[in-house]
Parts: structure tokens; C-alpha cells; sequence
């Protein structure tokens, strides 16, 4: 496998936490889109740049970062209420968790079974169908209030399971 190959294979592998770490910084659905769009090309023209030997995950969010605030310098407007030192501080908490990252996705996967199928579902369109809560109360003929506590509460159930799980496996939760 060539060094292209295993470049399109590691970006595919990280590019959801990288997303992740966008949206975390950028809450403008179409604004993260682009920006990612951007830090994909400016990856793949870096691919030379990369050190192999170090976690890609790690590389790949740093140049986000680096995107992010360059866009951020440029235009005065840009929509990042975070200071450059706060950037820092979101990335360096995605480095650490990293690590923790394969006993969470399990203990997640583990506690979205345990849900109610109204749950899930209601999750499903949330995260899934990337719908607005607007449109799921629409959709599910709920008050917009009513979608929004029930997101509230799923999630903290989620939270709830995923720590017993975790304190459990002995692995904690950071």
C-alpha cells in the first residue's frame, strides 16, 4: 500500500473526530461543512508534512485548529466566540481523550441499546437525520419544548450509563 493509500485510509478513519473538533469550535452547520472541506484539502497537500510514527488524529486536529483561527484572523466576522488560548485547551482535551476513545464508543454503543426505542429514535433524528429540533417537534407533533427536554434527558441517561460503565471496566472517565 502506498502512502497515499494509507493516507485516504487514516483520514477516513479520523475524519468524524475531526468534524467533531470543528463542530465543537464552529456552530454554523454550513460553515462547519466548509471549514472541514478546507482542512481535508489542506491535509491531503500536507500529506508529506505528516510524521508517521505520531497519532494522526492529533496531527489532523491541530491543522483544524490552525484553519480555524487562520479563518478567524482573516475575517473579523467569523463566527468563533473562542480565544485562540481556549482553541488550545478543546484540542488538547481531544488528544487526551483519544486515548480513552474505543472503551466510550463501546460503553456508548452498550447504553444506546439500553434505551427506550422512543429514545432512539428521537436520538436517531437528532444526530442521524442531523434534523433540527424545530423539525423533529414538527415531525413528531411535540412542542419544541418538549423535544428539547427529552434530548436533555436522554443524553444525561447517556452520560449516567456511559460512567457506570466505564467505572466498572475500571477505565474512568477522565
Amino acid at each position: 500500500m502506498d502512502r497515499q493509500d494509507e493516507f485516504l485510509k487514516l483520514f477516513l478513519k479520523h475524519q468524524t473526530d475531526v468534524k467533531a473538533f470543528i463542530g465543537s469550535l464552529i456552530f454554523d452547520s454550513h460553515l462547519r461543512d466548509d471549514v472541514f472541506q478546507e482542512v481535508a484539502v489542506t491535509l491531503w497537500r500536507q500529506m508529506d508534512a505528516y510524521d508517521w510514527r505520531k497519532p494522526f488524529g492529533a496531527w489532523a486536529r491541530g491543522i483544524a485548529a490552525k484553519k480555524v483561527l487562520q479563518l478567524r484572523d482573516q475575517n473579523a466576522r467569523f463566527p468563533v466566540a473562542f480565544s485562540p488560548e481556549t482553541i488550545q485547551a478543546v484540542l488538547d482535551e481531544f488528544d487526551r481523550s483519544e486515548e480513552d476513545a474505543p472503551g466510550r464508543l463501546q460503553a456508548l454503543r452498550e447504553c444506546l441499546r439500553s434505551l427506550p426505542e422512543h429514545s432512539r429514535q428521537l436520538l436517531g433524528l437528532r444526530y442521524e437525520h442531523n434534523l433540527a429540533c424545530e423539525q423533529i417537534a414538527r415531525q413528531t407533533k411535540r412542542t419544541l419544548d418538549s423535544v428539547y427536554q427529552a434530548l436533555s434527558r436522554i443524553r444525561a441517561l447517556l452520560e449516567e450509563c456511559i460512567r457506570k460503565r466505564l467505572h466498572m471496566s475500571g477505565e474512568g472517565v477522565g
